[in-house]
């Protein structure tokens, strides 16, 4: 099973993600994020914790990117997933990761931020999919 794939968007860039759970879709949309940057970092320094919450699955993943994008832009940092958790209680739905940092080297292009434009999350026979457009 593909996992990424980077789709053309007009004024935006964009990934079609796949993943057999929906923690996967969330891990492969980090790294089809980091794709689109062209991030490159030094390894791993720290480890930090994203605690985020949403009405729905989408808005989930929307919170988790631009949280990701916020450690980005702000601190310097990526990583990758080392713990991930999807939950849902009373119609909320909860994230809880971990994740393994590094001070980004080089970055090729900037991302403002994940959008909501044609954000839909769907069961496919072996798992899910999903297309996320970014800002730049």
């Amino acid at each position: 099973m593909k996992k990424i794939k980077i789709i053309n968007h007009t004024a935006d860039i964009g990934i079609e993600v796949y993943g057999k759970t929906i923690e996967e879709i969330f891990e492969n949309s980090l790294n089809g994020l980091y794709r689109i940057i062209g991030v490159k970092s030094n390894g791993y320094e720290k480890e930090i914790e994203i605690n985020v919450c949403a009405d729905e699955i989408e808005g989930l993943l929307v919170k988790f990117l631009n949280e990701l994008i916020y450690y980005i832009e702000t601190q310097k940092i990526a990583g990758k997933i080392i713990k991930i958790k999807i939950d849902s209680k009373e119609n909320r739905y909860n994230l809880y990761a971990k994740l393994k940092m590094g001070k980004i080297e080089k970055i090729t292009k900037e991302v403002k931020a994940t959008t909501y434009h044609n954000l839909k999350l769907e069961k496919i026979n072996d798992g899910y999919k999903t297309s996320i457009i970014f800002d730049l």
